[in-house]
Formats: structure tokens, sequence, C-alpha cells
């Protein structure tokens, strides 16, 4: 009960949360940073994720729990907890350039003068993040005696991998 709880509660509230901004895109008018239409999409989009994971979590609390019960919302907390190393990983950025050095839309770092330099590439930080996130998510996450312990952690990555990607790349783009 716990698992599912805490996994129809993390994406209700990232959800809502989701919804709001998605509407303010949708109800722009003037300069949007993200076109009204697809604003208008992800509010349909979300808002019926919403629905369904309200539905199911009032569905989970009425009914009873066996002490020997299936695992399967611990997979919830497994996808939870993956997708907010994912997203979270995501907002990691993939080029960048020495301290004093400019990043330029053609992949090149360069100062004042017309002076160009390689990048450095931190790709390989994301592929770690996520292969970690995986190991974790499959392993730890799913580890039913600790599931008060291990349910409040992968709520708080998912909130905060997703919270984070809304905020960085849709709100301040």
């Amino acid at each position: 009960m716990v698992a599912g709880l805490t996994t129809t509660g993390c994406v209700v509230a990232s959800g809502i949360v989701w919804l709001v901004f998605s509407y303010r895109a949708f109800a722009c008018t003037g300069d949007c940073a993200i076109p009204p239409p697809l604003g208008g999409l992800l509010v349909v989009l979300v808002g019926a994720i919403v629905a369904l994971m309200v539905w199911l979590a009032v569905s989970i609390l009425q009914q009873p729990v066996e002490s020997s019960g299936s695992s399967g919302w611990l997979w919830g907390l497994s996808v939870i907890f993956g997708l907010g190393i994912a997203l979270g990983a995501m907002t990691l950025p993939s080029l960048s350039c020495p301290p004093g050095q400019h990043l330029s839309a053609f992949r090149f770092c360069y100062i004042a003068s017309n002076d160009r330099f390689p990048v450095i590439d931190k790709r390989w930080m994301k592929d770690l993040a996520d292969i970690a996130g995986v190991m974790v998510a499959l392993t730890l996450i799913r580890w039913q005696r600790l599931v008060f312990v291990t349910a409040p952690i992968a709520g708080a990555v998912w909130l905060m991998g997703s919270l984070e990607l809304l905020v960085r790349r849709i709100v301040q783009p």
C-alpha cells in the first residue's frame, strides 16, 4: 500500500505542477516560450494522467492489503525512481567549456578573440547516472522489507527530477 500510494501520489503531485505550467503555456499570447498548441496538448495528456492516478490512489485505499501480497507497486517505485534519475540526468550539460570561454552554437569554445578550442564532452556523466539509476531501481528500490525507506527516496527522486526538468527546460528555456 505504501508503494502504491507513493507512486500515485508522486505522479499526481508533479502532474498538478505540470498541469499548471502547461495551462500557462496554452493560455499564452504574444511571445511564448512554448507554442500554445503544445501547451494545450500537454494540458490534455497531463490532465488524463493525473485523473488516472487519482483514480488508482482511491482504489488502493479501498482495497484490503495482505502482508504476503504481490509486489506489483514496487515496480512502480522502481519506475518513478529510474525516470527521476533519467530526467535529472537530462539537466546535466552534455558539452561545456573551461572557465572564461563560451560555448558556441556550432559546438566549439571561444574567447573574445577568434581562437577556437575543443569542447569538454560530459555525456559519459549522463550515461553513468542513467545506468546507476536503473541498477538501484531494479535492486534496492524493489526491496520489500525496506519499502518504508525506499518509497520516500523514490518519491523524492521522481519529484526532483521531473520538476527540475520542468523548471530548467520548459519554464526558463
